[in-house]
């Protein structure tokens, strides 16, 4: 009687410890998964946080064409991005970039700031590509003194559209810089410094800017228009880390003065051609090349 007893007891005992885990599962397996929904969620927050100040103030010339959650659930997923470039009215595919998140971090595709080098022989100035896609990338230089000027190359190249980057001799304010602009070419992008704290090529004295920090000058946007969501993206960009020189005068510049070392420009080959050989530049750097067709009319 006693060991049928204590079989019993036991019998209960276990019933009660599946039932309490049950009920465990019942409550606790919403609560987890929500509580992990929430953790994700903030996580996927912050990283469109960060891709929007990057596309804001890095990306020479660029324009977002999606940026659309993937593979997402409740330990995490990825945020792909697909990005183009507007040449003087043709759209050229720039890049396709797969960033991650989890439940406790996140992490931006290093393809963002990564290029392809190469140098076809000695007498070339090395050439940079972007890594999918590997169109030729137009680079800013952080010096003034002999500098390619690769724009004059361009005239020979007819019946093309296609963007430059130019360096500017001087460095020029937003009013100074809307009567310099050529008529006959489009104005997308200005350079504002470089960010050291992320130089690819480490050990590089090409003299190229690796990481170029900039403001879309497009359709007449100047600095009047988005000077502090700029600025706001900027600190957002720049995180915690030591703010150069150059940081702290873009953050305490007013649409007034803030300056451009230099600016993306798109138009017609024979068209920024004749940029090479403007007042105020110091170099030049020949990015993205398309072929004209007869049923797209360049913009300028």
């Amino acid at each position: 009687m006693l060991d049928q007893a204590l079989r019993k007891a036991k019998w209960r005992q276990h019933l009660m410890m599946v039932l309490i885990a049950v009920i465990v599962l019942i409550i606790g397996g919403p609560l987890a998964y929500s509580g992990l929904n929430q953790l994700c969620g903030r996580q996927t927050d912050a990283l469109y946080t960060a891709l929007t100040n990057y596309h804001l103030v890095a990306e020479p010339n660029v324009t977002v064409a999606s940026e659309m959650l993937a593979n997402n659930s409740s330990f995490g997923g990825n945020v792909v991005t697909k990005e183009y470039k507007e040449i003087d009215g043709y759209v050229v595919p720039w890049g396709t970039y797969t960033s991650h998140y989890s439940f406790h971090d996140w992490e931006m595709d290093e393809s963002f700031t990564q290029t392809v080098s190469n140098r076809l022989d000695e007498n070339t100035d090395r050439q940079q590509f972007q890594n999918t896609t590997l169109q030729k990338v137009a680079r800013f230089y952080t010096h003034t003194h002999d500098l390619p000027n690769e724009a004059r190359s361009l005239s020979r190249l007819p019946n093309h559209v296609g963007e430059i980057a130019v360096t500017f001799s001087r460095a020029v304010t937003y009013a100074e810089l809307k009567q310099w602009v050529p008529k006959n070419v489009n104005l997308t992008w200005g350079y504002v410094f470089n960010d050291t704290k992320r130089v690819a090529l480490e050990g590089d004295n090409s003299g190229l800017v690796e990481n170029p920090i900039g403001m879309d000058l497009s359709y007449d946007q100047g600095p009047n228009r988005q000077l502090k969501d700029w600025q706001t993206a900027l600190r957002g960009y720049w995180g915690n880390q030591t703010r150069s020189a150059g940081m702290k005068l873009a953050l305490k510049a007013s649409a007034k003065t803030l300056r451009f070392r230099g600016v993306i420009l798109t138009g017609t080959t024979e068209q920024l051609a004749k940029v090479a050989g403007a007042a105020n530049v110091a170099g030049t750097s020949v990015g993205v090349t398309v072929a004209r067709v007869p049923y797209i009319k360049p913009v300028k």
